[in-house]
């Protein structure tokens, strides 16, 4: 075993140097002998050697070599000096003797071994004969150990037998009978599987000090009492208060001094129950005195013999930013349940009051059906009579009788328009309209519609000749409603178009479309009340399409509706005195275009 220099006080215990053998008796019983080096007398020779003075009045041996003595080791002493009186050196182990010039004195066949094993490095001495001055490095070592006076360790990589080992050195002073350095003795013992074992743990320290700053958690150790032993620099990061000041308190000390008691008894139950645990809450007081929001996890420890419970290892999440999204987003989700449960309440009300309209749609439109029928039948017979006398089939009238026919048959025929324009509303809006589209002619319907309206043209004075289009084509449409649609566009051009003025027609093909545009002379319409005159029961007010002009405000309503019904609409196009421009389209027949 390496051993070393013991000093008591003053006194100076000699190091011996021991060389173990065994010997097999006839009885198979095994005999220790041992040889003793006295490094004492040793040193004391080195000291006459290297002081003249003192060697002059000492006798010296007749050999430098060191005696060896054949003897069993005296059994030590009961005290502490009988165990100091002896100090041996495992021969087995590598060792050696060096003066403190640097000249190796002696080595044993194990530290010669371990040299012609060496490749490329040697141990420190460098040199395995006596007599030889060690290398340079070692010199270092041995002036150290003179100016200290202590020993001194070195861990050195060895290249022996192609296998790379690791061999501490402990190097410490020899002294002789005076208490003076002479020499340095030194042993080396293998450690290669310590060093391993050393540089694997420092391997993994770094590892998981490497995890540790990755990750945002701290993690934090307790004793079996649940007092922290350890709690890492990261927790001092995240909340600003020094880990070191937490060191030997309780775990749940961490929590803020008016953190919720449910967390904490949560906390202390785990951790008295032994047994792993995950994520469980705990507010901390950061130092700018914010609430911290945190997860514990903890692990129980045993130790590997016995079983005996250690304490807790485990990590702490700071969830704060966590939390409060959660919150935030429970708040959303009762904001958003509340509404949608306002949002359910209010359909529930609209759609009864959806239900309660339409039942009154209803009514109205049947309403309106049946006063229509109702008023229709003796506007008929009113308006029969009427021409009959205009036309006197029973008779001559006078002139004021004649004027008075002709009143009443226009006045009818007005009331009976407004009756079916209200009639065809009520239809529109109870979606009771039917469409029966068939390829039509734009010529024919422009024509057809004139000659409705050419008799109050010509009473007007009105330059209908515009009408003559050069070209035709087939759209698909209903005929009756697409009549209607150019009567009530031409009736209005007539009604709204000044004495001498012009209402013409245009064709264009446009894709799958036909665009008819019926156009006029009027005074026109001012652009931010364009959208108005499709709308029901409204009239342009200051204009000449106000109150004042006879009709509902139902006609172009009505033909923009049955234009769409049909795949088509209106537009229009209108400047204050320059005339306006209504514009139809409809779908072309397949197969069809322009002529003419």
């Amino acid at each position: 075993m390496p051993a070393g220099l013991f000093n008591t006080g003053s006194r100076t215990v000699p190091i011996r140097w021991r060389r173990r053998s065994c010997a097999m008796s006839d009885n198979g019983d095994a005999r220790q002998a041992a040889s003793m080096i006295d490094l004492a007398a040793w040193a004391d020779r080195l000291r006459l050697r290297r002081d003249p003075v003192a060697a002059s009045s000492a006798s010296l041996p007749s050999s430098p070599a060191p005696e060896v003595m054949d003897q069993p080791l005296p059994p030590a002493n009961d005290g502490l000096g009988g165990i100091l009186d002896r100090i041996i050196v495992d021969d087995s182990q590598p060792f050696y003797l060096c003066s403190v010039e640097g000249m190796l004195i002696h080595v044993n066949e194990a530290f010669r071994s371990l040299v012609g094993r060496c490749r490329d490095r040697l141990p420190s001495p460098g040199v395995a004969r006596s007599g030889s001055t060690v290398a340079a490095p070692h010199r270092a070592i041995l002036g150290e150990v003179e100016a200290t006076g202590l020993a001194v360790s070195t861990d050195e990589w060895l290249s022996v037998d192609s296998r790379e080992t690791c061999w501490r050195g402990r190097h410490f002073p020899v002294r002789d009978s005076a208490g003076r350095i002479v020499a340095v003795a030194g042993t080396y013992v293998e450690v290669t599987a310590e060093m391993l074992s050393r540089r694997e743990a420092l391997r993994a320290r770094r590892r998981f000090s490497d995890f540790a700053r990755a990750t945002s958690d701290w993690f934090w150790e307790t004793d079996r009492r649940g007092c922290l032993t350890l709690l890492s620099e990261r927790f001092a990061a995240g909340v600003g208060r020094p880990a070191s000041a937490f060191q030997g308190r309780p775990l749940s000390d961490l929590a803020a001094a008016d953190c919720d008691a449910s967390m904490i008894e949560a906390l202390e139950s785990a951790l008295a129950a032994r047994a792993p645990f995950r994520a469980l809450p705990i507010e901390i007081q950061a130092a700018d005195g914010e609430r911290r929001r945190c997860h514990l996890s903890g692990v129980p420890v045993f130790e590997a013999g016995g079983g005996a419970f250690v304490g807790y290892r485990g990590a702490g999440m700071d969830v704060t930013e966590a939390h409060r999204e959660a919150q935030r987003s429970a708040l959303m989700q009762r904001n958003l349940e509340e509404t949608l449960e306002e949002l359910t309440r209010k359909n529930l009300e609209l759609d009864i009051a959806s239900a309660q309209a339409e039942s009154a749609l209803r009514a109205k439109n049947e309403f309106l059906a049946a006063m229509s029928h109702e008023l229709r039948t003796p506007l008929n017979a009113i308006i029969g009579f009427a021409e009959a006398m205009e036309m006197q089939v029973f008779g001559e009238l006078n002139e004021q009788y004649r004027a008075y026919s002709k009143d009443i048959n226009a006045a009818g025929r007005h009331l009976l328009g407004l009756i079916n324009d209200v009639l065809d509303v009520a239809v529109l809006e109870s979606h009771g309209v039917s469409i029966s589209p068939e390829p039509l002619s734009v010529k024919d319907l422009i024509d057809r519609a004139a000659s409705l309206v050419r008799m109050r043209a010509q009473d007007r004075d009105l330059d209908l000749s515009g009408l003559e289009i050069d070209k035709d084509a087939t759209v698909l449409a209903d005929d009756r409603r697409a009549t209607q649609i150019f009567v009530n566009l031409l009736s209005n051009a007539v009604k709204f178009t000044p004495e001498g003025g012009r209402i013409g027609a245009e064709l264009k093909i446009e894709g799958d479309r036909a665009a008819i545009t019926i156009w006029d002379t009027g005074i026109g319409i001012p652009e931010d009340k364009q959208e108005l005159v499709f709308e029901k029961f409204q009239q342009v007010g200051g204009t000449v399409y106000s109150r004042k002009s006879e009709g509902t405000g139902l006609g172009l309503h009505i033909s923009r509706e049955l234009a769409r019904l049909m795949g088509g609409d209106i537009t229009l196009m209108s400047k204050p005195d320059q005339g306006s421009r209504f514009t139809v389209t409809l779908p072309l027949a397949k197969e069809d275009g322009a002529t003419g």
